[in-house]
């Protein structure tokens, strides 16, 4: 007897816009705290710059790419880099699974909610897969192909 392996998605989504300008704005506040003879200007403000320059780099390690898996497991999305934060939808709360596309008026960066559209696990407009939980509540991800996505959690329920 033949086994059937289990059709498995993996996609990964990339905002390089939102990286080269986290980038290229954190390059002139570094330069803005560092005076004219080449030190660091009043030690007042050594903190507070520190500080945003370390939002900067969670910002690129965490809100810059968002993967989604769809499996055996279910739709696992892991942003950044480390894949923290990461959300797990197991197939069985998985109600219906849609292709969409999220028109540029629409879309945020990063992880959003409201009460009409649901959880957004967004990076860019365009291409995504929308879920429609057993509950009712939708979580829309960015992902690159979304019909590749919809046709493995349908193959994989169907089984």
């Amino acid at each position: 007897m033949k086994v059937r392996p289990h059709p498995v998605y993996t996609g990964r989504s990339t905002n390089w816009l939102a990286i080269g300008l986290s980038t290229a704005l954190a390059v002139p506040f570094v330069a803005l705290g560092v005076g004219s003879n080449g030190s660091w200007t009043a030690p007042g403000y050594l903190i507070p710059m520190l500080l945003v320059f370390a939002v900067f780099i969670v910002n690129l390690l965490t809100a810059s790419s968002v993967r989604s898996t769809a499996g055996p497991n279910g739709v696992i999305v892991n942003f950044g880099v480390f894949g923290w934060p990461r959300f797990r939808y197991p197939l069985e709360r998985i109600q219906h699974a849609e292709a969409i596309t999220i028109p540029p008026n629409l879309w945020s960066w990063g992880i959003y909610w409201s009460p009409r559209r649901g959880l957004m696990l967004t990076l860019r407009k365009g291409a995504a897969l929308r879920l429609t939980l057993i509950n009712g509540r939708k979580v829309t991800i960015s992902t690159p192909h979304p019909d590749a996505a919809v046709a493995a959690i349908h193959d994989l329920q169907a089984s």
